[in-house]
């Protein structure tokens, strides 16, 4: 009997051919854990092809569910070389986790070749393997959100973005300069991205706003800061000027600590500018390091929370 699948994974599916569609399924009969069965359907939401996700279902197929959660998740060691965005990407993609730790896949080009000549896909099936992919991969979806960032506020509208918009479809205004930002379904990005990405780690996440009523002061907020990053957890913050204007997202990556005096390195992807900022800096709103001086006042951090943390 054919093992009923989620409706997310049965979305993919009508994109794929009858033939790879049945590949699937035995690949899900074949599995040898719900483990195994997960990490093959993540792959797929993650969008790799057919003949991708065969070669993966295999090398997992010979391995106990403590080698295959060992060979698709990065642990504290991760390798040298590779971006935060590559490094976010594997924690939501378990196919690009197991190349990243130095897994060979040889997919069969045979997989990915029609078995009947296709007719033109649905549209409402177009748009669902795109969204499936697309919540698959929380960098895609931080790049496509960044449209909907309002620098006036440091927020995001409240209404879901079209998908044209997304994909850089976005409306003009009027002067015919700038595209419109790009609503968003929430206000607040690092709560529903991050979540979403790290929900399999036990790790949730809480947007604070900085030396607010009601927010924590920029020393509560390091505090917490160093705390995740001791776990080797990045925190991400909105970093603005002297004025409180929001300009720039910024990525914590590290903190440092030299007799009484602390340091955070900080990643700002715009201009991939990687600087170490002395706390001291920070607590005083002073210059920073980057080559925009207006980066100078952190206003809002995503801070994890969950299992011991």
């Amino acid at each position: 009997m054919t093992q009923k699948l989620p409706d997310e994974i049965e979305a993919v599916l009508e994109g794929w051919s009858l033939r790879s569609r049945r590949l699937f399924h035995e690949l899900m009969e074949d599995a040898t854990s719900e483990l195994q069965q997960e990490l093959v359907q993540r792959a797929l939401l993650a969008g790799h092809t057919p003949g991708e996700v065969h070669a993966f279902a295999d090398e997992l197929r010979g391995l106990s569910d403590e080698a295959c959660f060992e060979a698709c998740t990065l642990d504290d060691d991760a390798p040298e070389g590779y971006t935060v965005a590559q490094l976010l990407r594997a924690e939501s993609d378990p196919l690009f986790a197991y190349e990243v730790k130095g897994g060979a896949l040889t997919p069969n080009e045979d997989d990915d070749a029609p078995s009947v000549p296709l007719s033109p896909q649905r549209p409402e099936v177009m748009e669902a393997r795109d969204d499936r992919a697309r919540q698959a991969d929380p960098v895609r979806r931080a790049m496509e959100q960044r449209q909907g960032f309002d620098a006036s506020s440091g927020r995001f509208p409240a209404v879901a973005p079209s998908r044209s918009a997304a994909l850089g479809g976005a409306p003009v205004s009027p002067s015919g300069q700038l595209p419109a930002p790009a609503p968003l379904a929430s206000g607040r990005l690092f709560e529903d991205l991050l979540t979403d990405a790290t929900r399999a780690m036990g790790v949730t996440w809480r947007e604070v706003e900085l030396e607010v009523a009601g927010g924590l002061t920029i020393a509560q907020g390091l505090n917490h800061a160093a705390a995740a990053l001791a776990r080797s957890i990045p925190v991400p913050c909105v970093i603005g000027n002297a004025q409180g204007r929001p300009l720039r997202f910024v990525l914590m990556l590290q903190s440092s600590t030299s007799g009484t005096s602390r340091a955070f390195q900080l990643y700002e992807p715009f201009s991939q500018e990687l600087i170490w900022a002395n706390e001291k800096d920070l607590l005083a709103r002073g210059e920073l390091p980057f080559d925009n001086k207006a980066l100078r006042t952190l206003l809002r951090m995503a801070l994890p929370t969950g299992r011991s943390l």
